[in-house]
């Protein structure tokens, strides 16, 4: 251990211990009556300091306070560092010298001003000095105020922080301590948001007609939610926070769905819905395809802009709803009023899916009871590998068309076992007039299994397996 002593005319100064390895002092809230305070940054918005020139940035004045690990009695000089910004060399610093008693801040009347010098990328506070004659008066902290930071273009980005550091040095040299970095400002987005994906969707089999409900059962199915939040007070410089009006952060939110939900023939309509029962609707001849956009939603129509947009698809109950993979939704938002100056950043998320439940096969090229169907016979065999009976339901349409001709409900199919159906029986339960054409065959049931499409040739009275000629594939297709 080394100490230091400093004499002035024929004064002997009180002497300050000086360690091969300087201790760490800490830079805390100017605020703070107990100087132990943690340091709590301020928040910047981002979209604010986005929209400038990168250069010429300026915030300020705002204070903090040094507190010293050593109860400083010599002369000393405290070197103020930033990152990620200069400091205005036009700003007037002033400081406060105090002591300590405990955790509380003691004014010193008698403790002697430093002198200050502003630099672009340093503030000195030179020859500060306790000039009581009390022997246990001491300087353990020096407050700093109208610090002005300038050239902070970094905080256009989210994350950025401009941080103090700094040491303390003798008058004569060596480290009495080192000031430990400490975020001061920090650079947040002004408005989050985030896609929560909805819960995998089931469409019924065994609804009536099949596959025209999900489970509950109903018609009604949620892909997702977008959910704003706001990461906590933000000010647009270092003393005015925005104010909780949602226009000073974005003026509007669009947002556009992609999925092949939308192609499906049951939708009747895609909604964004919020918790203040704004709804916005679209029908599917506003879908560019498999594209819902919802570009409506102005701020000022909203009661709040922290809360969740619901995205929620309904169908007919009539048509059978096919299975689908999952979809995105992208949200972007417009540039607010005079305080943000541009717009939070856009946000992408998945969506639902959708899958069928039990037995879906399709077969196509089923030959009509007439025409060339009199001499090749169009056999169906369906097989029950699953764990329960039930039947098994066949939709029939125009293979050429694709034009609904009916469905036929089969008798059930025990566990295990092949039931196999003629055209002629499809059509008779199916109520459908044969016109000598040929049908595209949906087969479903409340069980795994599989379909085999059977031709038998009365002349030759051989049989083509033609299972492979399917208008549809998936999971229980062998």
């Amino acid at each position: 251990m080394k100490r230091q002593t400093l004499q002035i005319g024929s004064a002997l100064l009180a002497t300050t211990a000086l360690s091969s390895m300087a201790a760490a002092g800490t830079v805390i809230n100017a605020s703070s009556v107990a100087t132990g305070t943690t340091l709590t940054p301020i928040v910047l918005s981002s979209q604010v300091f986005g929209g400038l020139t990168p250069e010429g940035i300026t915030l300020g004045p705002v204070a903090f306070n040094f507190d010293f690990t050593n109860p400083l009695t010599s002369k000393f000089t405290l070197q103020i560092d930033s990152t990620n910004s200069d400091f205005n060399t036009a700003a007037t610093v002033a400081q406060g010298l105090y002591s300590e008693s405990g955790a509380t801040l003691q004014a010193a009347t008698s403790f002697n001003a430093c002198t200050v010098q502003v630099l672009t990328n340093r503030i000195i506070l030179a020859d500060c000095l306790d000039e009581s004659s009390n022997a246990a008066s001491v300087i353990d902290v020096i407050q700093v105020s109208g610090i002005v930071f300038d050239e902070a273009n970094g905080l256009a980005t989210s994350g950025t922080t401009i941080a103090l550091s700094g040491s303390v040095v003798g008058s004569v040299g060596g480290t009495f301590e080192t000031i430990t970095s400490a975020n001061v400002i920090s650079a947040a987005t002004s408005l989050t948001s985030a896609v929560r994906t909805g819960t995998a969707g089931t469409v019924l089999n065994t609804s009536t007609p099949p596959f025209t409900q999900l489970t509950g059962p109903t018609v009604f199915f949620n892909l997702g939610s977008v959910v704003t939040s706001n990461p906590g007070a933000l000010a647009t410089d270092l003393a005015t926070a925005i104010a909780a009006v949602p226009s000073n952060v974005t003026s509007g939110i669009a947002i556009q769905v992609t999925h092949n939900v939308l192609t499906d023939n049951a939708v009747v309509d895609i909604e964004v819905a919020t918790p203040n029962s704004a709804v916005v609707t679209r029908l599917p001849s506003a879908f560019n395809g498999n594209v819902a956009s919802f570009g409506s939603f102005a701020v000022a129509a909203l009661n709040t802009l922290i809360q969740s947009f619901d995205i929620d698809i309904t169908f007919d109950g009539s048509d059978a709803i096919e299975a689908w993979t999952a979809g995105t939704v992208d949200v972007t938002f417009s540039v607010g009023g005079a305080v943000n100056l541009v717009a939070p950043p856009a946000v992408t998320g998945a969506l639902a899916s959708l899958s069928r439940a039990g037995m879906s096969v399709q077969v196509n090229t089923a030959q009509s009871s007439t025409g060339a169907g009199a001499t090749f016979n169009s056999l169906l065999r369906i097989v029950n590998n699953g764990t329960v009976a039930g039947p098994a339901t066949i939709t029939v349409v125009n293979d050429a068309t694709g034009a609904a001709l009916g469905t036929h409900t089969t008798a059930s199919i025990p566990t295990g076992s092949t039931l196999q159906v003629s055209i002629p029986d499809i059509e008779t339960g199916a109520g459908i007039t044969p016109d000598g054409g040929q049908y595209g065959l949906t087969i479903s049931g409340p069980f795994t299994g599989y379909a085999q499409h059977v031709m038998f040739n009365t002349v030759t009275e051989s049989l083509v397996d033609l299972s492979g000629f399917r208008i549809g594939a998936g999971a229980n297709n062998p």
